[in-house]
Order: structure tokens, then sequence, then C-alpha cells
């Protein structure tokens, strides 16, 4: 059950003994991918693309924050998760014989945004977070059109990007007209 108290969505856990409801569950396990995949990323950008360590924490934290934010406001999320993708992109575009444009682990976190957005039973707004997800991974590949080496490396990562977002954010489409009642898609 959420509650809405002057714009701000508040998570209110019933009674013990009742059974959570969907969406207090989505927001549990959006939390708990959230700190798994931060704990992951914030060494993968840091070690293997030689982000420097603020900027990783930065750009990892505000992802994480989108994953979070997901279940109760999906507009935010998808604009948070998409400048985080954009930044993830231009920051590790030195990175040679690396996955490009996205590292894996941000391509999962973003995937899951992607997913509970989708859950949330709003077709437009899932096809969006995907559509302006693949807009800023590939929007270092506009400016870099000469270096073939980039393309080579990002071309592949982005269509293998494309590919499962489309199966995910279908996925999450389907689950959300299969779950009648579940409370997810009361929410704005």
């Amino acid at each position: 059950m959420s509650v809405s108290t002057s714009g701000a969505t508040a998570v209110v856990l019933p009674r013990p003994g009742e059974r959570l409801g969907a969406s207090v569950w989505l927001g549990l396990l959006a939390g708990t991918a959230a700190l798994a995949l931060a704990a992951v990323s914030i060494p993968v950008l840091s070690a293997l693309y030689g982000v420097f360590v603020p900027m990783s924490f930065l750009i990892v934290m505000s992802h994480a924050a989108a994953l979070v934010l997901a279940p109760y406001r999906p507009g935010v999320a998808t604009g948070l998760s998409v400048a985080a993708v954009l930044a993830t992109a231009v920051f590790t575009v030195t990175s040679s014989g690396l996955p490009w444009p996205l590292p894996v682990p941000t391509m999962i976190t973003q995937l899951l945004v992607c997913a509970v957005v989708a859950l949330r039973g709003d077709p437009v707004r899932a096809v969006m977070a995907l559509v302006a997800s693949l807009a800023a991974a590939s929007a270092p590949l506009l400016f870099a059109v000469f270096q073939g080496d980039l393309w080579s490396v990002g071309f592949g990562n982005l269509v293998t990007f494309g590919a499962v977002g489309v199966l995910v954010t279908t996925g999450g489409l389907v689950a959300s007209a299969l779950l009648p009642g579940s409370g997810l898609r009361s929410e704005p």
C-alpha cells in the first residue's frame, strides 16, 4: 500500500501477519537488486574502465537510485537512469577491448529499470524507457562516426542490449497484464 503525502510516495507496511502487496515486494526486490548491482558496478567502472572513483560512485548510485524509484516514480526513474547510461557511455569511451558503451552491470541495471517500469503496466512509459536508454547508449557513437574501432565494439553491444531490452520490456508488460489487481498500476 502506498500513501501519497504532498507529492511524495511513502510505502506503508501492513500490520504483522498480513501479506505484503505486490508493489511493496517490487520495491523491496528493486532495492535489493540496486544494492547488489551497485556493489558490482562501482569496482567494474573504476578498475576495468578507468573511471575516476568518485565519478563511478556518482554514476552508479544515481543508476541504483533510479532502480529504487522505478516502482513508485517511473518517469523520474527513467530520466535518472537514462542520464546514468549516457554518463557511463561517455566516461567509458576510452576503453578498448571491453564491452562498450555499456558495461554488463550497467546493462543489467538498465534492463531492470525497464522491466520494473513495464511491470507498472504503462506500455508508453515502458517503451519510452527502452528507446531513451538505447538513444543514450548510442549517443557517443554518433560523435565517433569516423572511429571504426568504436563502431566494431559498440554496435554488437547495442544490438544485444536492444534485443534483450525488447524481450525484458515485453515480458514485463505481459506479466503486468497477467497480474490483475496487483496494485502495480494504481500509483501515478
